[in-house]
C-alpha cells in the first residue's frame, strides 16, 4: 500500500476510533463502579480499559499522521 492510501486508512480508522470513544464514555457514564452487583463492576472496569486502548490507539494514529 502506498503512503496515501496507508494515511486514508488511519483518518478512517481514527474517525471509527473518535467515535468509539465517545460512544464508551457515554457507556461509562450509565455505570456505577459502585455498585453492590459483581457483574456491573467488572463492565466498568471492561469499559473503563476499552476507553484507555482506544485513546491508546488515537495517540498512535496522531503521531504516525504528523511525521
Amino acid at each position: 500500500m502506498d503512503e496515501y492510501g496507508i494515511k486514508r486508512s488511519m483518518e478512517r480508522a481514527r474517525h471509527h476510533l473518535a467515535w468509539a470513544e465517545i460512544e464508551s464514555q457515554a457507556a461509562q457514564g450509565h455505570l456505577d463502579p459502585k455498585a453492590a452487583d459483581e457483574f456491573e463492576r467488572d463492565l466498568v472496569r471492561a469499559v473503563g480499559n476499552a476507553r484507555t486502548l482506544v485513546g491508546d490507539a488515537l495517540e498512535t494514529i496522531r503521531a504516525r499522521l504528523w511525521e
